[in-house]
């Protein structure tokens, strides 16, 4: 899909981020080029569950609000769902160096 849009000047000072449901599928921050996720979430939970020096609710370093998805299967997601917070739907995991969300510059 390709977008095109005529912003403001005033936007080139602010992070632009395009969004597909919760998940992130675009951003740009200020100056610097758009990058577009190549790779998406396995939704391991990891980002969620070392936030030692964050402002949620965390349980030893994890977020109260990660559940494990029902069934057999290592997936977690946000109790949240699509009223999660929106700095957990724009977070780039780079911190997580197993994490599966991938982004390339254009």
């Amino acid at each position: 899909m390709k977008i095109e849009l005529d912003l403001p000047e005033w936007t080139e000072e602010r992070a632009i981020y395009i969004m597909a449901g919760v998940e992130l599928a675009a951003y740009k921050v200020p100056f610097k080029k758009w990058k577009v996720k190549v790779g998406r979430c396995n939704m391991c939970g990891k980002c969620c569950m070392d936030l030692k020096n964050h402002a949620f609710p965390t349980i030893d370093g994890k977020c109260i609000h990660l559940k494990k998805r029902p069934g057999n299967n290592p997936e977690w997601e946000c109790a949240f769902r699509i009223s999660r917070p929106f700095g957990c739907c724009v977070g780039v995991s780079e911190r997580i160096k197993e994490c599966t969300e991938k982004y390339e510059e254009i």
